[in-house]
């Protein structure tokens, strides 16, 4: 992330953040805007933002997702989409919080496909302060996590979300099994075309095309960085992604990132019901924004539950009866790096009834 705009969030805060909401805000009262722009900073797959909210009134939305946002050739039945929806779901209920407003929602999808998942309503209540730079300031991490195993207190403080979180250090039987699955199942991945097409789609090699999208992965984002971050923004495009060269240096990063960390992080839920998927979601990212504090960092690395046969036996290889939702490669860091990933203007997720 630029430096300007690194200061610009960490200085002015999630109300002043919301300025650039243009024609949206008017409409949309405050502080429910300011609450929206922190709810967007939510994880997704390839950063797609595939939210969507249409405001029935004052204080009810409709947040659902939006088609051409989905990522169905890694993302077939929408699991990890309702994952992310459910991360985005808590950072709105905490911004809520904060500014005095309670949320109220049940779920109406009857599938995870479906376009409306959430009917949601606000009502007023005492605020309750909460530390929101932690939304703005949560990130991905991919290179340079520690091989320190973590330490009991921090562990302590990380699994205490609830149910369904487990620690496997690395050395341990199963974190060999996730470290080998994830390089054969990226292998698979990078070589399946589908796959493989649908990156290529979601990567925004200039500034331009960052700036135009607002979404999507940048080679910030990807931590490439310095000469070879100018090199692939200038010389990169779609087709770079299809070529055999990008693919084998995808996985040879892929080994490089699993023999770094602490272990692995698997969170898992007791069935992928739409209501229980959006529950893990918000699980996870309650534990993710209290991990710059600890200086622990997470990588989701998915491809195990994305690609046969791993997807299919991952469960009983780490939690028998329970279905694994996310697969977080962990370790510590000397130094925290600020925010990296574009987002939308709130009004491109926004419609009114």
């Amino acid at each position: 992330m630029p430096l300007n705009r690194r200061r610009f969030i960490i200085r002015s805060g999630a109300s002043a953040a919301v300025a650039s909401a243009g024609p949206m805000a008017a409409q949309l009262r405050e502080p429910l805007a300011s609450i929206l722009t922190l709810a967007m900073r939510a994880p997704s797959g390839h950063n797609t933002q595939p939210w969507t909210v249409r405001v029935e009134g004052r204080e009810h939305w409709i947040v659902g997702i939006e088609k051409s946002r989905r990522l169905p050739a890694v993302d077939p039945t929408a699991r990890e989409t309702c994952l992310s929806l459910g991360a985005f779901l808590e950072n709105l209920i905490l911004a809520a919080a904060h500014h005095g407003y309670g949320v109220d929602y049940r779920v109406i999808a009857v599938s995870p496909a479906d376009a409306d998942i959430l009917d949601l309503r606000f009502r007023k209540t005492n605020p309750s302060v909460q530390n929101l730079q932690r939304i703005q300031l949560r990130r991905t991490v991919r290179n340079g996590l520690l091989n320190e195993e973590l330490k009991p207190a921090d562990l302590k403080q990380v699994t205490a979300y609830g149910e369904g979180l487990h620690y496997f250090p690395k050395g341990s039987a199963a974190a060999k099994y996730l470290a080998e699955g994830t390089v054969e199942a990226n292998r698979k991945q990078a070589y399946r075309e589908p796959a493989e097409e649908e990156l290529a789609d979601w990567i925004r090699w200039s500034a331009g095309d960052a700036a135009k999208h607002g979404n999507g992965l940048t080679p910030a984002s990807m931590e490439i960085e310095g000469i070879s971050g100018w090199y692939v923004s200038h010389f990169f495009d779609r087709s770079s992604v299809l070529s055999k060269s990008f693919r084998d240096t995808t996985i040879k990063q892929v080994i490089e990132r699993v023999a770094q960390g602490s272990g692995w992080l698997v969170l898992s839920s007791a069935d992928g019901a739409v209501s229980t998927l959006i529950e893990t979601g918000r699980k996870m990212e309650r534990m993710w924004l209290g991990l710059r504090e600890l200086k622990i960092a997470i990588h989701p690395m998915t491809q195990m539950l994305e690609e046969a046969p791993w997807r299919e036996q991952v469960a009983g290889h780490l939690v028998p009866g329970r279905a694994p939702q996310f697969l977080l490669r962990t370790g510590y860091l000397r130094s925290y790096p600020g925010p990296a990933s574009v987002r939308m203007p709130p009004e491109k997720i926004v419609r009114f009834s």
